[in-house]
Protein backbone atom coordinates (compact mmCIF):
# COMPACT_ATOMS: atom_id res chain seq x y z
CA UNK A 1 0.00 0.00 0.00
CA UNK A 2 1.51 3.45 -1.37
CA UNK A 3 0.88 6.17 1.79
CA UNK A 4 -0.03 9.52 1.44
CA UNK A 5 2.67 11.98 1.58
CA UNK A 6 2.71 14.82 4.41
CA UNK A 7 4.66 17.95 3.86
CA UNK A 8 6.24 19.75 6.99
CA UNK A 9 4.15 22.86 7.78
CA UNK A 10 4.86 23.98 11.56
CA UNK A 11 7.08 23.74 13.88
CA UNK A 12 5.98 24.30 17.31
CA UNK A 13 8.05 24.85 20.89
CA UNK A 14 5.63 23.51 23.60
CA UNK A 15 7.11 24.72 27.09
CA UNK A 16 7.25 22.11 29.95
CA UNK A 17 5.58 23.68 33.38
CA UNK A 18 4.96 22.38 36.68
CA UNK A 19 6.98 21.59 39.38
CA UNK A 20 9.34 18.54 39.16
CA UNK A 21 11.48 16.46 36.79
CA UNK A 22 10.36 15.59 33.17
CA UNK A 23 10.78 12.40 31.75
CA UNK A 24 10.56 12.81 28.22
CA UNK A 25 10.91 9.24 27.12
CA UNK A 26 8.59 7.62 29.61
CA UNK A 27 5.98 10.56 29.14
CA UNK A 28 5.53 9.85 25.22
CA UNK A 29 6.50 6.41 24.95
CA UNK A 30 4.75 3.65 27.60
CA UNK A 31 6.39 0.13 27.88
CA UNK A 32 2.95 -1.51 28.71
CA UNK A 33 1.40 -0.08 25.16
CA UNK A 34 0.92 -2.65 22.58
CA UNK A 35 1.74 -1.59 18.89
CA UNK A 36 -0.58 -0.33 16.41
CA UNK A 37 1.30 1.69 13.51
CA UNK A 38 0.18 5.34 15.30
CA UNK A 39 3.39 5.88 16.64
CA UNK A 40 6.98 5.15 16.96
CA UNK A 41 9.15 5.78 19.26
CA UNK A 42 13.60 5.83 18.92
CA UNK A 43 15.47 6.58 22.18
CA UNK A 44 15.86 10.15 20.94
CA UNK A 45 12.42 10.83 18.72
CA UNK A 46 8.98 9.91 18.49
CA UNK A 47 6.01 10.13 15.95
CA UNK A 48 2.82 10.29 15.98
CA UNK A 49 -0.19 10.61 14.00
CA UNK A 50 -3.58 12.72 15.03
CA UNK A 51 -6.72 13.90 13.54
CA UNK A 52 -7.27 17.52 14.09
CA UNK A 53 -10.58 18.01 12.51
CA UNK A 54 -11.01 16.42 9.11
CA UNK A 55 -7.34 16.81 8.91
CA UNK A 56 -4.73 13.98 9.40
CA UNK A 57 -1.42 15.09 10.84
CA UNK A 58 1.66 13.71 11.46
CA UNK A 59 3.80 14.71 14.16
CA UNK A 60 7.94 13.86 14.98
CA UNK A 61 8.55 15.18 18.85
CA UNK A 62 12.05 15.46 20.42
CA UNK A 63 12.73 17.36 23.64
CA UNK A 64 15.51 20.47 23.87
CA UNK A 65 15.05 20.91 27.88
CA UNK A 66 12.54 22.42 28.95
CA UNK A 67 10.90 22.59 25.79
CA UNK A 68 9.05 19.90 23.53
CA UNK A 69 9.62 20.09 19.70
CA UNK A 70 6.85 19.46 17.29
CA UNK A 71 7.29 19.40 13.75
CA UNK A 72 4.19 19.19 12.14
CA UNK A 73 3.27 17.12 8.58
CA UNK A 74 0.47 17.64 6.37
CA UNK A 75 -1.15 17.62 3.60
CA UNK A 76 -4.75 19.27 3.97
CA UNK A 77 -4.97 23.41 4.57
CA UNK A 78 -3.55 23.58 7.76
CA UNK A 79 -5.00 26.69 9.82
CA UNK A 80 -4.16 29.12 12.83
CA UNK A 81 -7.02 27.26 14.20
CA UNK A 82 -5.56 23.63 13.48
CA UNK A 83 -2.44 25.23 15.33
CA UNK A 84 -4.14 25.80 18.26
CA UNK A 85 -5.98 23.04 18.50
CA UNK A 86 -3.08 20.53 17.77
CA UNK A 87 -0.91 23.07 20.60
CA UNK A 88 -3.54 22.46 23.28
CA UNK A 89 -4.24 18.76 22.42
CA UNK A 90 -0.53 18.21 22.70
CA UNK A 91 -0.02 19.58 25.96
CA UNK A 92 -2.71 18.48 27.19
CA UNK A 93 -1.65 14.70 26.22
CA UNK A 94 1.88 14.64 27.38
CA UNK A 95 0.88 16.48 30.46
CA UNK A 96 3.36 19.24 30.06
CA UNK A 97 1.92 21.36 32.95
CA UNK A 98 1.23 18.47 35.12
CA UNK A 99 2.75 19.07 38.31
CA UNK A 100 4.81 15.88 39.79
CA UNK A 101 6.42 17.60 42.99
CA UNK A 102 3.17 16.36 44.88
CA UNK A 103 3.33 12.95 43.50
CA UNK A 104 7.11 12.47 43.86
CA UNK A 105 6.54 13.28 48.02
CA UNK A 106 3.64 11.30 48.28
CA UNK A 107 5.75 8.26 46.26
CA UNK A 108 8.60 8.85 47.99
CA UNK A 109 7.04 7.43 51.32
CA UNK A 110 5.40 4.98 50.06
CA UNK A 111 8.22 1.73 49.74
CA UNK A 112 6.62 -0.19 47.31
CA UNK A 113 6.50 2.79 44.72
CA UNK A 114 10.49 3.05 45.38
CA UNK A 115 11.32 1.19 42.75
CA UNK A 116 9.43 2.57 40.12
CA UNK A 117 10.02 5.94 41.11
CA UNK A 118 13.62 5.42 40.45
CA UNK A 119 12.95 4.30 37.25
CA UNK A 120 10.42 6.36 35.98
CA UNK A 121 11.02 9.78 37.86
CA UNK A 122 9.19 12.47 35.75
CA UNK A 123 6.74 10.51 33.79
CA UNK A 124 4.01 12.32 33.06
CA UNK A 125 0.44 10.99 32.92
CA UNK A 126 -0.10 10.65 28.80
CA UNK A 127 -3.15 9.98 26.61
CA UNK A 128 -2.56 11.34 22.69
CA UNK A 129 -5.96 9.78 21.87
CA UNK A 130 -8.96 11.82 21.91
CA UNK A 131 -12.54 11.07 23.23
CA UNK A 132 -13.54 8.71 20.52
CA UNK A 133 -10.37 7.12 20.50
CA UNK A 134 -10.32 6.28 24.08
CA UNK A 135 -13.46 4.42 23.92
CA UNK A 136 -12.28 2.33 21.06
CA UNK A 137 -9.43 1.37 22.51
CA UNK A 138 -11.62 0.50 25.81
CA UNK A 139 -13.93 -1.36 23.59
CA UNK A 140 -11.45 -3.61 21.72
CA UNK A 141 -9.61 -4.20 25.29
CA UNK A 142 -12.81 -5.87 26.60
CA UNK A 143 -12.42 -9.00 27.73
CA UNK A 144 -9.66 -10.33 25.11
CA UNK A 145 -5.61 -10.62 24.77
CA UNK A 146 -3.51 -8.45 24.20
CA UNK A 147 -2.87 -10.47 21.05
CA UNK A 148 -6.45 -10.54 19.99
CA UNK A 149 -6.51 -6.65 20.76
CA UNK A 150 -3.82 -5.75 18.51
CA UNK A 151 -5.37 -8.14 15.61
CA UNK A 152 -8.84 -6.11 15.86
CA UNK A 153 -7.09 -2.48 16.10
CA UNK A 154 -5.00 -3.19 13.09
CA UNK A 155 -8.00 -4.42 11.27
CA UNK A 156 -10.19 -1.39 11.27
CA UNK A 157 -7.16 0.89 11.14
CA UNK A 158 -6.35 -1.25 7.90
CA UNK A 159 -9.75 -1.07 6.30
CA UNK A 160 -11.04 2.88 7.80
CA UNK A 161 -8.07 4.56 8.56
CA UNK A 162 -5.27 5.70 6.77
CA UNK A 163 -1.45 4.90 5.61
CA UNK A 164 0.86 8.35 5.83
CA UNK A 165 4.59 9.46 5.20
CA UNK A 166 6.43 11.90 7.20
CA UNK A 167 9.97 13.15 8.42
CA UNK A 168 10.73 8.96 7.16
CA UNK A 169 8.44 7.27 9.03
CA UNK A 170 5.27 5.39 7.76
CA UNK A 171 2.46 5.41 10.66
CA UNK A 172 -1.58 4.48 10.25
CA UNK A 173 -4.10 7.39 11.00
CA UNK A 174 -7.16 7.63 12.42
CA UNK A 175 -10.51 7.53 11.30
CA UNK A 176 -13.04 10.08 12.39
CA UNK A 177 -16.09 8.95 13.83
CA UNK A 178 -18.50 10.58 10.96
CA UNK A 179 -15.91 8.23 8.35
CA UNK A 180 -16.60 5.17 10.85
CA UNK A 181 -20.44 5.73 11.11
CA UNK A 182 -21.25 4.74 7.22
CA UNK A 183 -19.65 1.49 7.78
CA UNK A 184 -22.62 -1.38 8.30
CA UNK A 185 -22.39 -3.57 11.56
CA UNK A 186 -21.82 -6.30 9.26
CA UNK A 187 -18.30 -5.08 7.49
CA UNK A 188 -17.46 -4.97 11.35
CA UNK A 189 -18.43 -8.07 11.65
CA UNK A 190 -17.38 -10.15 8.98
CA UNK A 191 -14.49 -8.16 7.50
CA UNK A 192 -12.86 -6.56 10.57
CA UNK A 193 -13.59 -9.67 12.75
CA UNK A 194 -14.73 -7.41 16.13
CA UNK A 195 -17.03 -10.32 17.05
CA UNK A 196 -19.34 -8.77 19.42
CA UNK A 197 -18.40 -5.56 19.78
CA UNK A 198 -19.26 -5.14 15.87
CA UNK A 199 -22.55 -4.13 17.30
CA UNK A 200 -21.66 -1.61 19.96
CA UNK A 201 -19.11 -0.04 17.59
CA UNK A 202 -21.61 1.85 15.02
CA UNK A 203 -23.08 3.65 18.68
CA UNK A 204 -19.67 4.83 19.41
CA UNK A 205 -19.49 6.35 16.07
CA UNK A 206 -22.69 8.11 16.10
CA UNK A 207 -22.56 8.90 19.91
CA UNK A 208 -18.75 10.58 18.90
CA UNK A 209 -20.17 12.60 15.86
CA UNK A 210 -22.24 13.72 17.35
CA UNK A 211 -20.15 14.87 21.17
CA UNK A 212 -16.99 16.15 20.12
CA UNK A 213 -14.12 16.17 23.37
CA UNK A 214 -14.94 20.13 23.41
CA UNK A 215 -18.72 19.17 23.67
CA UNK A 216 -17.69 16.72 26.49
CA UNK A 217 -15.89 19.15 28.57
CA UNK A 218 -16.80 19.70 31.89
CA UNK A 219 -19.35 16.16 32.06
CA UNK A 220 -19.31 13.57 34.15
CA UNK A 221 -17.88 11.07 31.75
CA UNK A 222 -18.50 7.99 33.42
CA UNK A 223 -22.22 8.91 33.27
CA UNK A 224 -22.34 10.25 29.81
CA UNK A 225 -20.75 7.77 28.26
CA UNK A 226 -23.43 5.44 29.66
CA UNK A 227 -26.05 7.03 27.16
CA UNK A 228 -24.17 4.86 24.59
CA UNK A 229 -25.57 1.94 23.66
CA UNK A 230 -24.02 -1.20 24.91
CA UNK A 231 -21.56 0.63 27.38
CA UNK A 232 -21.76 -0.31 31.20
CA UNK A 233 -20.19 1.17 34.62
CA UNK A 234 -17.32 -0.91 34.00
CA UNK A 235 -16.30 0.09 30.22
CA UNK A 236 -17.74 3.81 30.86
CA UNK A 237 -15.36 3.97 34.06
CA UNK A 238 -12.53 2.66 31.87
CA UNK A 239 -13.20 5.26 29.29
CA UNK A 240 -13.16 7.98 31.37
CA UNK A 241 -10.43 7.47 33.46
CA UNK A 242 -8.34 8.34 30.11
CA UNK A 243 -10.38 10.66 28.87
CA UNK A 244 -10.42 13.02 32.06
CA UNK A 245 -6.67 12.82 32.62
CA UNK A 246 -7.90 13.57 36.34
CA UNK A 247 -4.18 12.31 38.41
CA UNK A 248 -6.65 10.69 41.45
CA UNK A 249 -8.76 8.46 39.03
CA UNK A 250 -8.06 5.45 37.42
CA UNK A 251 -10.00 2.47 35.84
CA UNK A 252 -9.38 -1.46 37.11
CA UNK A 253 -9.46 -3.88 34.04
CA UNK A 254 -8.30 -7.14 34.08
CA UNK A 255 -4.69 -5.90 33.10
CA UNK A 256 -3.83 -3.40 36.04
CA UNK A 257 -5.94 -5.55 38.81
CA UNK A 258 -3.57 -8.44 39.09
CA UNK A 259 -0.62 -5.61 38.50
CA UNK A 260 -1.74 -3.70 41.45
CA UNK A 261 -2.67 -6.55 43.59
CA UNK A 262 0.39 -8.02 43.47
CA UNK A 263 2.43 -4.56 44.19
CA UNK A 264 0.02 -2.73 46.93
CA UNK A 265 -1.04 -5.69 48.85
CA UNK A 266 0.86 -8.39 47.81
CA UNK A 267 -1.50 -11.10 46.57
CA UNK A 268 -2.06 -11.75 43.09
CA UNK A 269 -5.34 -10.68 42.43
CA UNK A 270 -8.18 -8.51 44.63
CA UNK A 271 -11.31 -6.91 44.40
CA UNK A 272 -11.34 -3.67 42.76
CA UNK A 273 -12.75 -1.79 45.41
CA UNK A 274 -10.27 -3.00 48.04
CA UNK A 275 -7.41 -2.12 45.54
CA UNK A 276 -8.88 1.31 44.82
CA UNK A 277 -9.72 1.79 48.68
CA UNK A 278 -6.07 1.00 49.17
CA UNK A 279 -4.45 3.47 46.32
CA UNK A 280 -6.33 6.24 47.52
CA UNK A 281 -5.14 5.19 50.57
CA UNK A 282 -1.32 5.55 50.23
CA UNK A 283 -1.49 8.21 47.27
CA UNK A 284 -4.43 10.47 47.97
CA UNK A 285 -5.47 12.50 44.88
CA UNK A 286 -2.50 10.97 43.28
CA UNK A 287 -4.03 7.64 42.45
CA UNK A 288 -4.34 7.39 38.76
CA UNK A 289 -0.79 8.84 38.52
CA UNK A 290 0.74 6.17 41.03
CA UNK A 291 -1.36 3.39 38.81
CA UNK A 292 0.67 4.71 36.08
CA UNK A 293 3.81 4.21 37.47
CA UNK A 294 2.96 0.25 38.74
CA UNK A 295 1.81 -0.47 35.36
CA UNK A 296 4.18 1.17 33.46
CA UNK A 297 6.99 -0.36 35.59
CA UNK A 298 5.97 -3.81 35.26
CA UNK A 299 6.85 -3.52 31.66
CA UNK A 300 9.94 -0.93 31.59
CA UNK A 301 12.19 -4.30 31.40
CA UNK A 302 10.15 -6.18 28.70
CA UNK A 303 8.27 -3.74 26.67
CA UNK A 304 5.53 -4.65 24.87
CA UNK A 305 6.36 -2.73 22.02
CA UNK A 306 10.30 -1.79 22.19
CA UNK A 307 12.06 1.19 21.22
CA UNK A 308 13.17 0.70 17.39
CA UNK A 309 16.63 1.20 16.59
CA UNK A 310 16.94 4.17 14.01
CA UNK A 311 18.67 1.85 11.91
CA UNK A 312 15.45 -0.25 12.03
CA UNK A 313 13.19 2.36 10.65
CA UNK A 314 13.36 1.18 7.25
CA UNK A 315 12.01 -2.03 8.21
CA UNK A 316 9.16 -0.87 10.06
CA UNK A 317 8.01 0.92 6.91
CA UNK A 318 8.23 -1.74 4.53
CA UNK A 319 6.25 -3.79 6.83
CA UNK A 320 3.22 -1.42 7.17
CA UNK A 321 3.38 -0.84 3.71
CA UNK A 322 3.85 -4.21 2.69
CA UNK A 323 0.53 -5.97 1.18
CA UNK A 324 -1.59 -7.31 3.81
CA UNK A 325 0.02 -5.05 6.21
Amino acid sequence: MTPRHLDHTDTLHLPVTGDGPFDFRHTVWKPSHYAAGLEAHTPEQSWRTFRVADLVVGVRLSYDEPTVIADVYTDGDYKPVHREQLSARLTASYGLRENTAAFTALAEQVPEMHEPLAALAGMRQSCPEDHFEIAVIALLLQNTTISRTTAMTRNLLTNHGQLVRFAGITLRAWFTPAELAKVPEATFKEQDRLGYRAKTLPHFARFFADHTTDDLAGENLTEKFQEIKGVGPYTAAVMASHASRDPAIFGIDVWNRKILARRILGTEDANPTVIIDRMNQLFPGHAGTAALYFVEHEYVDAPVAPLLDPTAISAWNEALEGPGS
